[in-house]
């Protein structure tokens, strides 16, 4: 009897065309919630991203009117668990290692406040990270802590430089995954490697990589990011990892009930946190943020349902970036952001011109795109097509 031969070719370009095809209708079904692209045209997804119309939001808020309080919360009980899942499947980690924040800053606070610091102890940095993850630190330094800052220089950071930075004083070392202004884009293998050899805590702002390019946080120790940045989800909502390893080093500033054992039995007071990173969520929590994070992951879940689906996703964002870049180049713009292999992400950081000029015109013929650190900043996302770039070169004036 002859024995069925697999072409494993085959089997492979049939999954990239799934993957490809579940891109397709992902980035479709987007565009036809955001009535916004009818007019504007959003590649700012660094700052706030456009969020879909979606329909838990609203059904909850009629819901609110037309049901009991009790009848309410029974319906959408699940939904924070099934935000932790999500976060936990996205990026590699455990469930119980997911809290839900209101945004990036919450999560660098928790980490800031909660950690055993010794006067000396010194945190090493980059001179060029988004105010959040600068200012909970240094408000550790009438506690003896210092602050060491390694320059980014053209747009990279050196990672020699960046290494010679860290000495036996260094506790914790505390960067974002992708630089904010730049798009820079660390390492994170050789980060963690860095970090673990030296005995040194590790905390990752994600910010500009979640739900743009791969993210391993079973790498860090704690990281802390928004949604409405390139999850497209809602103002006021994040997430914050904490490694299991790490729990019992970080105490919770802020206690309340709902991050108790027995918290809900109210007067059978137990000073007892819950396991796992939920203790930090001391109180009644944003449902109706909770709700339109679900819809955003869902989003995001069937993107990594499919075989290499984020990859892909990031393949699709970074052939943009490079159309962006050979028509900014042809108009006499000079690239910033780093396009070495490993260091690129979701930004586009430009020089030349008037930047700030340039980045009013635009908005006023309706293109989205930022001013930061002196530059014209760009990002697109996956669901942007050709025909925006197109339109946003078209638009753009020369130098």
């Amino acid at each position: 009897m002859r024995k069925s031969m697999v072409n494993p070719d085959a089997v492979s370009q049939q999954s990239q065309r799934k993957t490809e095809d579940v891109l397709t209708a992902v980035a479709r079904e987007i565009r036809e919630r955001l009535p916004v692209l009818r007019s504007s045209l959003p590649l700012n997804h660094a700052g706030i991203s456009p969020q879909p119309r979606g329909d838990l939001v609203s059904e909850c808020l009629r819901l609110r009117s037309e049901r009991t309080p009790g009848e309410v919360l029974e319906r959408y009980a699940g939904t924070r668990s099934e935000v932790v899942r999500d976060y936990a499947r996205f990026l590699s980690v455990a469930p119980e290692e997911i809290a839900v924040t209101r945004h990036t800053a919450e999560g660098v606070n928790i980490v800031a406040q909660g950690f055993p610091w010794k006067s000396g102890d010194v945190i090493v940095t980059v001179n060029t990270e988004y105010p959040s993850n600068v200012y909970p630190w240094w408000n550790l330094r009438d506690r003896g802590v210092e602050i060491v800052s390694v320059p980014e220089r053209e747009g990279r950071v050196d990672p020699d430089e960046f290494s010679s930075a860290l000495t036996d004083r260094t506790r914790l070392v505390a960067i974002s995954h992708v630089e904010f202004s730049s798009g820079y884009r660390f390492d994170l293998q050789w980060l963690s490697a860095l970090c673990r050899e030296k005995g040194i805590f590790l905390f990752l702002d994600i910010a500009q990589s979640i739900g743009v390019c791969p993210v391993d946080l079973s790498l860090v120790d704690a990281a802390a990011w928004p949604t409405w940045k390139w999850l497209m989800g809602p103002l006021g909502m994040g997430g914050f990892f904490l490694a299991r390893r790490r729990w019992k080093e970080i105490r919770p500033v802020f206690v309340g009930t709902d991050g108790m054992v027995r918290g809900k039995d109210y007067l059978d007071y137990r000073f007892e946190f819950l396991e796992g990173a939920e203790r930090f969520e001391y109180s009644t929590g944003n449902l109706l943020g909770m709700l339109g994070t679900a819809e955003a992951l869902r989003r995001f879940r069937r993107v990594f349902s499919v075989p290499s689906g984020m990859e892909k996703l990031f393949a699709r964002v970074r052939g943009l970036a490079e159309r962006i870049i050979g028509g900014m180049e042809a108009k006499g713009y000079r690239l910033f952001s780093s396009r070495r292999s490993g260091e690129t992400s979701g930004i586009l950081s430009f020089e030349g011109g008037k930047p700030a000029e340039v980045v009013r015109r635009l908005g006023e013929s309706g293109i989205e795109v930022a001013f930061r650190a002196g530059r014209i900043r760009i990002a697109p996302h996956f669901y942007n097509t050709e025909e925006d770039v197109e339109r946003l070169l078209r638009e753009l004036p020369a130098v």
